[in-house]
């Protein structure tokens, strides 16, 4: 008869996200996963996989998550110019800590992408996705009147993209707080 599991597999995982975000795939060890997931290692191997598995997954947790955070400001009646502006000041105004953390896409991205052909795909999947959920903003507010007619969708939400990434990228290296809400106030001049 199976064992009935003594941890919540969606806890754990999201404790596995706050893992691989602070320090990263290559510097996570499996001691570091058990602590802070409250799980032994053949628990982890047999629900989730070995570390790379589990790396993927917390990644997809953590797309699902962001991604629906961003879906959920959109439908909360907010204009769509106040919800970029909520996003871009949002990063602009985080604390030094979670400037430094930065996005965990942007920095698996960056730490292991280029050589890993399946990571590299759950990247671009996001990017993809991401820009659909603003592309469909820009053209709700266009409907609304928020946004001239003649800007195109598509252009717009890969700039609103690449620019959150690049605040990102800034935010957790050099860049100061009137440095990053410059950019976010250069950024909304687009919408208008």
């Amino acid at each position: 008869m199976a064992r009935r599991k003594e941890f919540d597999p969606r806890q754990a995982l999201r404790a596995a996200v706050d893992v691989f975000w602070e320090s990263g795939y290559e510097k996570t060890s499996l001691e570091d996963l058990m602590n802070k997931m409250g799980v032994g290692r053949q628990s982890l191997y047999d629900t989730f996989g070995n570390k790379r598995s589990l790396y993927l997954q917390a990644l997809d947790e953590y797309r699902r998550m962001t991604q629906a955070d961003t879906k959920h400001l959109f439908d909360s009646g907010l204009g769509v110019r106040d919800c970029f502006r909520a996003i871009l000041f949002g990063i602009a105004g985080e604390s030094r800590a979670k400037l430094e953390r930065g996005c965990m896409m942007i920095n698996a991205n960056v730490e292991r992408a280029r050589t890993d052909k399946v990571l590299n795909a759950l990247v671009k999947r996001n990017a993809t996705e991401v820009q659909e959920i603003f592309s469909t903003a820009v053209r709700a507010g266009q409907l609304s009147g928020e946004i001239p007619k003649d800007k195109d969708p598509a252009a717009l939400a890969t700039f609103i993209f690449s620019t959150v990434h690049g605040m990102r990228h800034l935010g957790r290296t050099t860049a100061d707080r009137a440095s990053l809400e410059q950019i976010a106030t250069v950024a909304l001049g687009a919408l208008e």
